[in-house]
């Protein structure tokens, strides 16, 4: 068996007018709606607003529309006309949607039913194919580049999970990667050595630059209707910070979060750090009553995340 991973549902990411350059946006995320061509549909992937596939651009009428990149919809039907002869499963959250169609297309896969497994981390995590001797990761390098410090960290995590299906049965295991950046320390280091030399090369580059483990973070996320409205609020949560610690916290922001407009609201980010973990346990313990006391708390909706996982 052979499985081919991306880590993008759908048939593409965007659809986009050749005459006019229209992009299919979501009318309530800073993002694109994912074409689904099966469903016949645009889906935003992050708020769930969907609409009719246009025949057309809405923007100037032309027919010129085309999808831009691809998604395991697509990849399902690429393989399918170049493998006709071999049976297929796709197992990513659209293929899975109905009551016990995961369960079913796994047994699929791993009676080796099907000569080709298509899917997202879904079909990686956790699972036991012992037939699988080849697998193909399509596109990794959206996973090289990221906002958050740990975006290197989950992307070697996620390599490592997926390169683990081959090779678990009788058959030796190959693992290919599809990269524009072969150099890339990344994976020259996962390629060569192991996720260990990539974990001290990340924790001396952590050290170095003070961020966690050497260091403590919290999260402060404001959410309203309005851009400025979550910004105010942050603005008087940093004089409450002023207020409060002093320079024993050491303050970033306000600032737009990365998707700063998502499901019709607008997000904001003020990130909060200390050297020790008593300091900011200490600090939290009297700056989150104080919070809800704000004038501006009333109007947004807000929350605070200890030790967060993504600045997402």
């Amino acid at each position: 068996q052979a499985m081919v991973f991306l880590n993008r549902r759908g048939f593409a990411p965007v659809l986009t007018c050749y005459s006019c350059g229209w992009l299919s946006d979501c009318p309530r995320c800073d993002a694109r709606q994912t074409v689904h061509f099966r469903q016949h549909k645009l889906i935003c992937h992050h708020c769930g607003t969907e609409r009719p596939l246009p025949q057309q651009c809405p923007a100037c009428g032309s027919p010129e529309l085309h999808p831009l990149g691809q998604g395991t919809e697509q990849l399902e039907q690429v393989l399918q006309q170049h493998f006709p002869d071999h049976p297929l499963v796709r197992i990513d959250r659209d293929a899975t949607s109905r009551k016990g169609s995961l369960h079913r297309l796994l047994e699929q896969a791993r009676e080796g039913r099907a000569s080709l497994l298509v899917g997202t981390q879904m079909l990686a995590k956790g699972h036991h194919f012992p037939g699988v001797a080849l697998v193909g990761m399509v596109d990794v390098d959206g996973g090289l580049f990221g906002a958050d410090f740990r975006a290197a960290e989950r992307m070697a995590q996620l390599i490592i999970q997926v390169a683990g299906r081959a090779g678990r049965g009788e058959h030796p295991g190959t693992v290919m990667m599809q990269t524009r950046f072969p150099d890339h320390p990344l994976l020259q280091t996962l390629a060569h050595q192991d996720y260990a030399a990539f974990a001290r090369a990340a924790l001396k580059e952590r050290a170095q630059a003070e961020l966690p483990p050497y260091s403590y973070q919290t999260l402060i996320r404001a959410s309203a209707g309005k851009a400025e409205t979550a910004e105010v609020f942050l603005q008087q949560a940093v004089a409450l910070v002023e207020q409060l610690a002093g320079q024993t916290i050491l303050v970033w922001g306000p600032v737009p979060a990365p998707m700063q407009k998502r499901a019709g609201k607008y997000r904001s980010h003020l990130l909060l750090q200390a050297s020790e973990r008593r300091l900011l346990q200490q600090f939290l313990g009297g700056f989150v009553p104080a919070l809800s006391t704000l004038p501006g708390a009333g109007r947004v909706r807000w929350s605070v995340d200890v030790d967060p996982l993504d600045l997402y």
